[in-house]
């Protein structure tokens, strides 16, 4: 290191000059290290914030999961059954489903759940009896009281077996059963603090200070290490500590201490001792010049030496390696180095981007925010995104033989095999020069929106997926399909390219796995000898969700059709396949004990039937003995239901009389004396549709119907179905089927597909 400086002054300043410009530089390090402090005080309180609403955020989610399971979890409606007729199978499979929500919910957890009829606990080890069980004491005061004046508990111990050596630190969420009404039991969620302690440390970065977390009563969360002996006296000595308190919880967030604010109080100490040094040095140097020279030097050689030597003994180094002209040009260089990590830390304002930018996709593809031009201009600007494109075009990936996906790879493989997915498709659209903004909606779907310019049409689109099919084809163990969009020239016309994409993606059971599925290729296909014979198969299985019987005169002639073309056995295959995907999606929209019933008896059985049937024939019989059975279990599950009989009266009023303009709810209800809102509920229950749809459906296939057999006008059809007005009619028909009445009746007459 040159001297430079030190020879400038001993040769060319006045001991006037000498003092001003000795004067300013100390003053500079006090303005700098008062201004350092202050803004670390800042991000330290951001810091602690933001660690305070993530927390917060998992803990409400977790709230809100387990409220929505007590409301929809059926197994958990088994476990507080009045009856204790249920057999050990029976507790294992609720055991199960706790495990499936534990493993949903945030943080390292345990649950248990307490019958207080039965006095039994379930946990996710056993089932004992409350006396014998280890948090019995927490429990049975948590339950007799009435309210818990907080959502969470503060830290605990928790042994759930009593002859457990050790207890376990766990902060405690107690749910009762019914969450109104009556309580017939509790559901009790440990959240273990180190799971808490642990988020906490790996969500902030080492140089940002350690993070303390605190309960009601100032008492340290992390009881290990040094946090518990030292965060009392941090707190008080060091002013850059500040706490926030959780509105949710009541816990309190502190952060400071870490290696800013000990740098920071090095230059403080160094600005101190050294400024009294300098007011010494001014007073000897009107007396003697070169003294005050050499003397005022040894601060700047100090303040650099020392800032040198701490940044040998550090990692990562305030001052970069480089040559430097003088002392001072070295201490600018640490100075910009400390201004650099105070601004890192402003960055923690902006992690929440690609969270914000997932959720404004969702609301666009969904139509659920509508924007203008200028307003959708202004969402991409402050999201960092492109806004500027000739045409959008909207395209939805999805796994394929998903339940072999998930069977596969645990949920940490699941997420580091999309994000691998999401990472090729970003590398092979830029590859085009095309930009693509992508994000998985569904755990198996991916929605991706295309940019296109000049110079880009469809094809582009089609080759970036053909090569996202190719590479997953090659480097891993699944294939992936897609359903392309059309294109939307306005930001609004992009949700009815991604509804036609889910559509389209819809279709794989037709089209095989591996596939990619635009409008031209539903049209094709629907000119070949499979696809004219899918609408009566979506016929069959709504059948058994509106329990009409109609499926065995639909089968018949799905059989007779079938036997008068050319039908291979992969052709077969797809059928049965297309056939499991909609009983399936039916069934599903049925009442519990309907979609169990599927699940356990039926759904392999179909699955299996269609590699091991050699002829149609044989096909026809397996099938037909399946939809058989399925039938009879369905109706007798109905008929076990007291408002079954009550329901299907009133199914068959709405067939008898859809045609009277005036039919509504309100009127049915009047006919058989029931509240019009327990009687939706009760029709929607039994099958699987709302009253208004249903009613809608009736009249549209029959004015269809009329449309395609009679020559009537398009309002005297209209007026037959029961609407009073013929736009009415015009708007109805075509949402369901896509164009007005009268174009339907000439595309019906030019063409055999429809």
């Amino acid at each position: 290191m040159k001297m430079s400086w030190y020879y400038r002054m001993l040769l060319s300043y006045t001991p006037i000059f000498f003092v001003v410009i000795s004067v300013l530089i100390f003053s500079f390090f006090a303005v700098l290290n008062d201004s350092a402090r202050k803004q670390i005080v800042r991000t330290n309180e951001a810091i602690a914030t933001k660690v305070s609403q993530v927390i917060d955020a998992n803990l409400k989610s977790t709230e809100r999961i387990v409220i929505k399971e007590i409301y929809m979890n059926a197994a958990l409606k088994q476990f507080f059954a009045e009856t204790d007729d249920k057999a050990l199978y029976d507790y294992f499979r609720i055991s199960q489903k706790m495990d499936e929500l534990s493993s949903s919910l945030p943080f390292s957890n345990t649950i248990y759940v307490y019958n207080a009829i039965s006095g039994k606990v379930l946990s996710r080890s056993a089932l004992s009896p409350v006396e014998q069980f280890g948090d019995r004491g927490f429990l049975l005061n948590a339950y007799s009281s009435d309210t818990n004046a907080q959502v969470w508990t503060e830290p605990r111990p928790f042994r759930e077996f009593s002859h457990e050596s050790g207890d376990e630190r766990v902060v405690t969420m107690v749910k009762f059963y019914p969450d109104t009404g009556k309580k017939q039991g509790a559901i009790v969620v440990n959240i273990k603090v180190q799971a808490i302690v642990g988020f906490v440390k790996d969500l902030t970065r080492i140089d940002a200070g350690r993070i303390s977390l605190l309960t009601v009563n100032s008492e340290p969360f992390d009881l290990s290490g040094s946090a518990a002996a030292l965060h009392d006296g941090e707190a008080k000595q060091d002013p850059a500590s500040r706490y926030i308190i959780s509105d949710y919880t009541g816990w309190k967030y502190g952060s400071g201490g870490g290696e800013t604010d000990k740098r920071l109080s090095l230059a403080a100490l160094l600005n101190e001792s050294w400024m009294l040094v300098g007011i010494a040095a001014i007073a000897t140097g009107l007396i003697w010049f070169t003294y005050i020279t050499h003397r005022n030097y040894k601060p700047i050689q100090a303040i650099a030496g020392r800032i040198h030597n701490y940044t040998k003994r550090k990692s990562g180094e305030l001052v970069k390696t480089a040559a430097f002209n003088n002392e001072l040009t070295y201490i600018e260089a640490a100075i910009d180095g400390l201004l650099e990590r105070a601004g890192q830390y402003e960055q923690l304002h902006k992690d929440d981007l690609l969270l914000r930018r997932k959720q404004l996709l969702l609301d666009w593809l969904e139509g659920h925010k509508a924007m203008s031009a200028a307003q959708w201009e202004q969402e991409m600007i402050g999201l960092q995104m492109p806004s500027q494109f000739q045409r959008l075009m909207v395209a939805v990936i999805e796994i394929d033989r998903f339940a072999n996906f998930t069977g596969t790879y645990n949920s940490r493989d699941q997420y580091l095999l999309k994000f691998v997915l999401g990472n090729v498709l970003q590398e092979t659209a830029q590859n085009d020069n095309l930009f693509a903004w992508s994000e998985w909606f569904e755990p198996q779907q991916m929605a991706v929106v295309f940019y296109l310019n000049a110079g880009h049409d469809a094809n582009h689109i089609t080759g970036v997926l053909k090569k996202l099919q190719d590479w997953v084809k090659s480097n891993l163990d699944f294939t992936v399909s897609a359903g392309i969009g059309p294109e939307a020239h306005y930001p609004g016309d992009v949700v009815q390219s991604y509804s036609e994409a889910k559509e389209y993606v819809s279709y794989k059971p037709v089209f095989g796995v591996g596939s990619m599925i635009g409008s031209g290729d539903v049209h094709s296909k629907a000119e070949g000898r499979i696809f004219p014979h899918l609408q009566l198969v979506r016929t069959i299985a709504k059948s058994f969700r509106l329990g009409d019987g109609g499926w065995q005169f639909h089968y018949t002639q799905l059989f007779q059709s079938l036997k008068q073309g050319y039908i291979s056995q992969a052709d077969i295959e797809t059928i049965t396949d297309y056939m499991v995907y909609h009983l399936h999606k039916e069934i599903t929209e049925m009442p519990e004990e309907v979609s169990t019933l599927w699940h356990n008896e039926f759904e392999a059985e179909f699955e299996a039937v269609a590699g091991s049937s050699e002829t149609l024939e044989e096909w026809r019989e397996r099938i037909n003995a399946l939809l058989t059975q399925l039938d009879n279990g369905i109706r007798s599950l109905r008929s076990a239901k007291n408002n079954y009989a009550l329901i299907r009266r009133v199914k068959e009023y709405i067939e008898m009389h859809y045609t009277d303009p005036d039919l509504s709810l309100n009127q049915i209800s009047e006919q058989f004396g029931m509240n019009p809102r327990y009687l939706s509920k009760l029709f929607k229950d039994e099958f699987g549709e709302k009253f208004i749809d249903y009613m809608l459906k009736i009249r549209l296939e029959e004015a269809r119907n009329l449309l395609l057999t009679t020559e009537l006008p398009v309002q005297h059809i209209a007026e037959r179905v029961g609407y009073a007005h013929v736009i009415s009619f015009h708007r109805a028909f075509k949402n369901m089927y896509g164009f007005p009445p009268g174009d339907y009746r000439k595309r019906a007459e030019g063409s055999s597909g429809i």
